[in-house]
Formats: structure tokens, sequence, C-alpha cells
């Protein structure tokens, strides 16, 4: 999303300190209706609701982001049907796409075929694995260099 606006020279605005300086713009904004790009991203990703005017702004503005979020929203539709033939039409549609992120996307799904298909198939997911592989990693760095070796397998181990 960065890449395309970025490339695409969209203008959103971005607060990224807390200076006196971007706390006024951001109060200033205030007064009007406006939407923030974490807005724009809550709408592309989490479908989260905006109003129609702000819809129908994006959309006037920015032919790009309806592109992006058909292709978001297909993207959603493919796991929550489960269904192959989706995942392949998917990818046939968007391999030539006229945003190369998309279309690199699309590619990528294509070479790496049998994992997605896998992952379209299969309710099982190595979620849980990946979640406790990064809280033991957590405590490994926080516990670096304090104590020995019994007390950092007791702050391991599951109660």
């Amino acid at each position: 999303m960065n890449k395309i606006i970025e490339r695409l020279h969209i203008d959103i605005a971005v607060y990224k300190s807390t200076s006196t300086e971007s706390i006024r713009k951001k109060r200033e904004l205030q007064k009007y209706d406006h939407l923030s790009r974490r807005g724009v991203f809550r709408f592309l990703w989490m479908d989260t609701e905006i109003t129609t005017a702000h819809k129908a702004y994006l959309m006037e503005h920015y032919p790009q982001l309806k592109e992006m979020l058909a292709c978001v929203r297909e993207f959603r539709e493919i796991y929550q049907r489960k269904n192959m033939s989706l995942l392949y039409l998917f990818i046939e549609r968007y391999k030539n796409s006229n945003l190369k992120e998309i279309a690199r996307f699309a590619k990528g799904i294509e070479k790496d075929l049998s994992a997605i298909e896998n992952s379209v198939a299969s309710p099982l997911s190595n979620g849980f694995v990946e979640g406790t592989n990064s809280k033991l990693k957590m405590v490994k760095r926080t516990m670096y260099g304090r104590c020995n070796k019994a007390l950092l397998e007791a702050k391991l181990m599951y109660s």
C-alpha cells in the first residue's frame, strides 16, 4: 500500500511524531470533515465502514483504490468459501493488473501455489506454534545475561 501511495503521489496526511507542530496540525484538521490515512487503511484491509461521502471521494479521486478494494475482498472470499476455483480465477485476474504490486502478489501466489492451496483447503494453522516460539524468544532476549539457567528454565515452563 505504501509503495502504491508513493508511486501514484496520493496525498494522505501522515502523523509520525508527537511534536507540538504535528499535534497543532491534527487539531486544525479536526475542524474539517477529513479521513485519515489510518481510516483509509482500515476501510481497505479491515472492511470498516466510512461515510458515503468519503467513499465517493476516494473512489472518484483515486480509481486505483477500486481495484485494490476488489482484490482484498476477493482474496478474503477465497478463504471464507475455501474454494480452489476462486483462487485460480484470482491469480488469472490479477497477475496482469495495472498496479504492479498487485500483479507481483498474484505472481507470487502462482509460484508458491501448492502452499497456498493447502492453506485454503486445510482448517489447520501453525499460528499457535509461531506464537509460542515468539513468546519463548522474547523471554530469552529479556533474560539474556541476567540469571542462571535454572531461572530461565522456570520462566519458560508453563504452569
